[in-house]
C-alpha cells in the first residue's frame, strides 16, 4: 500500500489520525523514534502503563534475587526460585491465550495486574515483619508467574489493535524499551533503598509501581475480542496450537526465541553469584549490572525503532542472536567487574534486538482473533527456562557460574545458527512479512479499529 492509504490505529483515535495521511509529512530522524505515541492517546497510556509494569517487575526480581543469596547463599536457591515463576507460565500460557482472545484485553489485565498488587504486598510485609521463609517465596513466585501468564500476552496484543502496521515494529521497540528504561533505573532505586528502608521497604515501592500500572490500564477503552464466530474454549484452545503447527514460519520463529530462552538466559538467575562471590561488589554491583545491561537493550531497542522500514529483518534476527550469545560468553570469562559491565551492555543490546525483531515477526504473520494465542505460546518459552536455570543454579553451585555461563552461551549460539541454517522458512521470511503488513493494513477500516478478519492463508503453508 501507499503511505497515503494507512489508516487509523484505534478506534478512538478515529479518523483524526490516519497515519500517513495525504499531506502530512512522516516524521524523520529522532521524531520517527517516537512516532507510533504521535497522535495515539491510547498506545500512550498502555505505554506509561508499561513503565509501571516494568518497573516493578525488574525492582522485583533484583530484590528477590538478592534476598535469597543474601538469606540463604544458595545459587541452586536461585534457579528453584526460577523455576516456580517458569512453571506456571508453561502451564497457564495456552489457557490464558485462549482467555485473551475472547474476553475483553483491559479487563484482564487490570484483573492480572492487581493479582501482583496484591502478592507484591504480602511478601513486602513478611520481609518486614521478619517472618519471610523460602517457601513463601516459592508460593510468590508461582502466583506471579500464574498472573504474568495472563498479563504479557494481552499487553502485546494491545500494541498491535492500538497503533498502524508501518508503526508496529516502532511500536514493539518503544515497549521494550520500557522495559530496559525500568532495568537501568529499577536496580538502582531497589538498591539505593534496601540501605534505608530494607528489602522489605523496597518490595512495598514496587508495589506502589503496580498500583500506578493499574490506575493508567483502567483509563483505556474497552478492547472486546474481535472474532468472525465463536467456538467453544476447547476448540479455541485446540485451534491455537493447529493454527502454529500449520505455518513453518511461526514454529521457526517459536523454536528461535526458545534455545537462547533454555541455554543462554539462565545467566540473569546467576547475576547475584558474579555480584557476591565472583567480583564481591554486593547489592549496589547487582544493581549495576542490571542497569548496564538496560542500557545496552535501551539502546538496541532505540536502533531498531528506526529500522522498521528496514527489508532485511532476517539478518537482524539472526545477528541479534549471535551478539547476544557471544556477548555472554565474554561477560562471563570477564576478569574485571568494570569490563564485565561492558560486556552484559552488549548482551542486552544484541538480546533487545533478538526480542523485538522475533515478537514483531511474529505480530505480523498472525490474524487478529489468533493473537492472544500464538503470543501466548511465546510466553511459555520463558516458562522453558527452568530447562537451563535449574541446572545452571546448581552447577554454579558446585563449579562456579563462569564455565556454566559460557557453555550455556555458546550452545546458544550453535544452536540458532544450525536452526537458521537448517529451516527453509527463514529463507522466506522477510517476504512473509510485508505480506503480513499488507493483510494487517487490510485488516483496518478508516476511522476504527481491525475489522474483523476471515480466514487467511497460513504463512509457510501450504494451505
Amino acid at each position: 500500500m501507499r503511505d497515503g492509504d494507512s489508516i487509523t490505529p484505534s478506534d478512538s483515535e478515529g479518523a483524526n489520525q490516519l497515519a500517513g495521511s495525504p499531506g502530512t509529512l512522516a516524521p524523520t530522524g529522532w521524531r520517527h523514534t517516537f512516532s507510533s505515541l504521535s497522535d495515539n492517546r491510547d498506545f500512550r497510556n498502555l505505554f506509561i502503563g508499561n513503565i509501571g509494569f516494568f518497573f516493578g517487575m525488574n525492582m522485583m526480581i533484583v530484590l528477590r534475587g538478592w534476598l535469597v543469596e543474601d538469606k540463604w547463599h544458595n545459587a541452586a536457591y536461585l534457579g528453584y526460585l526460577m523455576a516456580s515463576v517458569a512453571v506456571p507460565l508453561l502451564l497457564l500460557s495456552p489457557v490464558a491465550g485462549v482467555v485473551t482472545d475472547r474476553v475483553d484485553r483491559r479487563k484482564l489485565l487490570l484483573v492480572a495486574q492487581s493479582a501482583l498488587v496484591g502478592v507484591n504486598g504480602i511478601v513486602g510485609f513478611l520481609i518486614i515483619t521478619d517472618a519471610i521463609a523460602y517457601w513463601h517465596l516459592l508460593v510468590a513466585s508461582s502466583l506471579t508467574g500464574g498472573a504474568f501468564a495472563f498479563n504479557m500476552p494481552g499487553r502485546q496484543a494491545l500494541v498491535a489493535t492500538l497503533v498502524p502496521r508501518e508503526k508496529l515494529m516502532n511500536a514493539m521497540a518503544l515497549s521494550t524499551a520500557t522495559m530496559n528504561i525500568s532495568r537501568i533505573i529499577g536496580p538502582t532505586i531497589a538498591g539505593v533503598l534496601v540501605g534505608p528502608i530494607g528489602i522489605g521497604g523496597a518490595y512495598m515501592v514496587t508495589t506502589g509501581f503496580y498500583i500506578a500500572s493499574v490506575a493508567v490500564t483502567f483509563v483505556l477503552p474497552p478492547q472486546p475480542p474481535h472474532r468472525e464466530k465463536e467456538f467453544t474454549f476447547f476448540e479455541d484452545f485446540v485451534g491455537g496450537f493447529s493454527y502454529i503447527r500449520r505455518s513453518s514460519v511461526l514454529v521457526a520463529l517459536i523454536l528461535f526465541a526458545t534455545l537462547p530462552m533454555i541455554f543462554a538466559m539462565p545467566y540473569m538467575t546467576l547475576l547475584p553469584v558474579f555480584a557476591n562471590r565472583v567480583w564481591d561488589v554486593g547489592s549496589t554491583g547487582f544493581g549495576v549490572m542490571q542497569a548496564a545491561s538496560g542500557v545496552g537493550g535501551l539502546a538496541g531497542a532505540l536502533v531498531i525503532a528506526n529500522l522498521d522500514a528496514y527489508p532485511k529483518k532476517t539478518r537482524l534476527l539472526l545477528g541479534g542472536a549471535v551478539g547476544f550469545g557471544t556477548a555472554l560468553a565474554l561477560f562471563a570469562i570477564s576478569p574485571s567487574f568494570y569490563l564485565g559491565l561492558f560486556f552484559i551492555a552488549l548482551v542486552g543490546f544484541g538480546s533487545m534486538i533478538l526480542m523485538t525483531v522475533n515478537n514483531t515477526a511474529i505480530q505480523l504473520v498472525i490474524p487478529e482473533e489468533m493473537r492472544g494465542r500464538v503470543m501466548s505460546v511465546m510466553m511459555m518459552t520463558f516458562g522453558l527456562m527452568p530447562l537451563g536455570a535449574v541446572p545452571a543454579g546448581v552447577a554454579a553451585q558446585s563449579y562456579g557460574p563462569r564455565p556454566v555461563v559460557v557453555i550455556g552461551a555458546l550452545a546458544s549460539v550453535t544452536a540458532v545458527v544450525i536452526l537458521f541454517t537448517t529451516l527453509s522458512a527463514f529463507r522466506s521470511l522477510d517476504r512473509d512479512l510485508e505480506q503480513g503488513k499488507e493483510r494487517m493494513a487490510a485488516g483496518r477500516r478508516p476511522g476504527g479499529g481491525p475489522r474483523p478478519t476471515v480466514p487467511s492463508p497460513i504463512p509457510g503453508s501450504s494451505a
